[in-house]
């Protein structure tokens, strides 16, 4: 949106973010006065100059169009540091979800148990023993079909 500047009948400079279909309407200073729109030049940002080669293919990049055109061509995206809070929060929702599964299943399997045993396993509570669930990945292995020959 535009900055329109403005000065009121005491004198005070101010200015206003307005979108452009309310740059009629009247804007009052801080103090109270009706403001007057001064006319200004518009404010021009300059990109700095892009020149380097592309990291995925070589190519020289040289303006922003090359740029977006490099990262889809190559199925890429611009990077945005909000990209790992979002992994982050996704991990830690998965982690989550697991946790929760890992209850449910505990618990669905003590309710399974022979009441002899739940009364062991209740009774090694109370005596102190504590359990402490642990993760464990397994292990990646492949699978080799040997073909034997005569």
């Amino acid at each position: 949106m535009p900055t329109y500047e403005y000065e009121c009948q005491n004198g005070h400079p101010f200015e206003r973010v307005l979108p452009h279909s309310e740059y009629r309407t009247a804007q009052y200073c801080n103090c109270g006065s009706l403001g007057k729109r001064i006319i200004t030049a518009p404010t021009v940002f300059a990109s700095k100059a892009i020149c380097y080669d592309s990291p995925i293919d070589g190519r020289p990049i040289t303006s922003r169009r090359a740029r977006i055109d490099d990262l889809a061509r190559n199925n890429c995206v611009e990077y945005d540091p909000e990209i790992k809070k979002d992994y982050a929060r996704r991990i830690e929702r998965q982690q989550a979800s697991l946790d929760k599964s890992i209850e449910a299943t505990v618990e669905e399997t003590i309710e399974r148990m022979p009441i002899r045993k739940r009364e062991l396993l209740e009774a090694e509570f109370k005596g102190g023993a504590d359990c402490v669930p642990e993760r464990k990945t397994a292990p990646f292995t492949t699978i080799t079909k040997v073909k034997h020959g005569n």
